[in-house]
């Protein structure tokens, strides 16, 4: 049995969820900028297009769990940071993410 593929449009969702497709588009390209990586090799990476990821990137479509998850794989991070929001680095280096200590 086949999976079928569920993609949603920014039109078919609410305005948090079009939020929610802003801030992912932001925050990855900013992480495919940071490494160095273009859409072409990051859709080559996914085995998908490249105008998939264009989509994603302009907040056209919001990827499903599945490719969401395979997109934080390709990128090195985990899914979360792909949801953040925090596409530009704070100006105060104490508010950075990546700079945040998690206990342990």
């Amino acid at each position: 049995m086949q999976e079928a593929k569920t993609t949603l449009t920014t039109e078919a969702i609410s305005p948090s969820g079009s939020d929610l497709a802003r801030n992912l588009s932001r925050r990855l390209r900013f992480l495919r900028a940071k490494n160095g990586i273009t859409q072409a090799e990051l859709s080559s990476r996914m085995s998908t297009d490249r105008a998939y990821v264009s989509r994603i990137e302009n907040a056209k479509i919001l990827p499903n769990l599945f490719t969401l998850a395979r997109l934080a794989s390709c990128l090195g991070v985990d899914p979360a940071e792909l949801v953040r929001g925090e596409a530009e680095r704070p100006a105060n280096r104490s508010q950075n993410p990546d700079r945040a200590t998690v206990p342990r």
